[in-house]
């Protein structure tokens, strides 16, 4: 039987890493019942999202996390490297290349979900040193893997072009909305969100994302919403104070207080998908103004739950919503402003453009990313070892 090893330390991951992980590997799982899978995890941190029963859990002792912005300590590298080679698996998935490590002569699958660190390099890693670790890992990791993949085709053709690679040597596996991202059911109470700040209902716009990094660009929203008097309360959902990747968090208050936005903007920190999905449903608008995505998860999660969605105008943004969701320049604020206050003006368009949202992302499934990265393991098993 097909042994197959995956990198599972970013398995809580808040941003869209975690998702992937649990998603995609989830259904891979469920899918491959003709292999058999261990799950590298960290010893001393515990899974706030269960791990497959089914596989084999491999807890490994490390002393830090790889994060953008860190380097995996050679210590834990090699005490990760030290499980891989007693385990002996066919194939190692490392569905991205944060967390990557060596893995001796097993093949590897590697997932690379964008070109962020490469285009906007001093916003996802600000200090040179960190920039230097994260290509030479990141370079290493793509050399070495036997199969490559990212989670779209717009992030196929900019990692192609980074990398002058023929496109069709990377792989697409899609990321989609986990089932909790949906319109509320008929008989079903919709969660309270004071916990967020917000008065029983209230109505607000939203921006949401596992953290509040400077690509996502919320500064441009900021000064785009405080032209708008009307508009009802401005929430940010995202870890700031708790961020381990990039933060915005010093600027984006401090342009609240200078904008003179304190009594419109709230700001709940990381939310659970439950409150998040919540958050999406009862948005009157969910903004996105990112700079780039690899796949602009929040916006489809959004869509999922029937949200009416303005995007900045990225590539990937336009390949899952493109002919649904509203869209502006990410650097054209009054753009952005005039959007958001048609959209709050006329309920019959937010209908309009949520139903089409959701109708638009209704075809994305972890089962369609389980059968890829399924087929990709297999490939590499195939792999000649070094």
């Amino acid at each position: 039987m097909l042994r197959v090893g995956v990198d599972a330390t970013s398995w809580d991951n808040r941003r869209g890493y975690g998702r992937f992980t649990r998603g995609a590997v989830g259904a891979l799982l469920e899918l491959d019942t003709d292999a058999s899978y261990v799950l590298y995890v960290d010893a001393g941190r515990g899974n706030g999202h269960p791990l497959p029963e089914r596989a084999e859990r491999r807890a490994v002792p490390l002393r830090g996390a790889a994060a953008d912005g860190t380097s995996r300590s050679p210590g834990d590298a090699l005490r990760l490297a030290r499980a891989v080679r007693r385990d002996s698996p066919d194939v190692v998935l490392f569905t991205s290349p944060y967390t990557w490590f060596p893995t001796g002569r097993a093949p590897t699958v590697v997932g690379v979900h964008d070109t962020i660190a490469h285009d906007l390099p001093s916003l996802v890693l600000p200090r040179r040193r960190d920039r230097m670790l994260w290509r030479a890992k990141e370079r290493l990791a793509i050399r070495r893997a036997a199969r490559l993949f990212t989670v779209s085709e717009a992030s196929r053709a900019a990692l192609a072009r980074a990398l002058r690679r023929d496109p069709a040597t990377i792989a697409v596996v899609p990321e989609a909305p986990d089932d909790v991202f949906r319109p509320l059911a008929p008989s079903a109470a919709e969660v309270d969100l004071t916990s967020a700040g917000l008065a029983p209902g209230e109505a607000f716009v939203l921006a949401a994302a596992g953290g509040v990094s400077p690509h996502k660009n919320v500064e441009t929203l900021l000064e785009a919403y405080a032209s708008l008097r009307e508009a009802p309360r401005l929430v940010i959902a995202g870890a700031l104070d708790d961020e381990v990747y990039a933060s915005a968090a010093g600027p984006v208050r401090s342009r609240i207080e200078e904008l003179g936005l304190r009594d419109r903007v709230v700001l709940p920190g990381y939310v659970d998908d439950e409150t998040l999905a919540a958050l999406y449903r009862s948005a009157a608008v969910v903004v996105n103004p990112s700079l780039a995505e690899g796949f602009g998860l929040p916006a489809v999660e959004a869509a999922a739950c029937g949200a009416a969605v303005l995007l900045s105008d990225v590539p990937a943004h336009r390949e899952t919503l493109g002919g649904a969701a509203c869209f502006f320049d990410p650097l054209d604020g009054r753009r952005l402003a005039d959007l958001l206050a048609e959209l709050l003006a006329d309920p019959a368009r937010r209908q309009a453009v949520g139903d089409g949202c959701r109708a638009a992302v209704a075809g994305l499934s972890w089962r369609a990313a389980g059968e890829r990265l399924r087929a990709l393991i297999h490939d590499a098993a195939q792999e000649p070892r070094d």
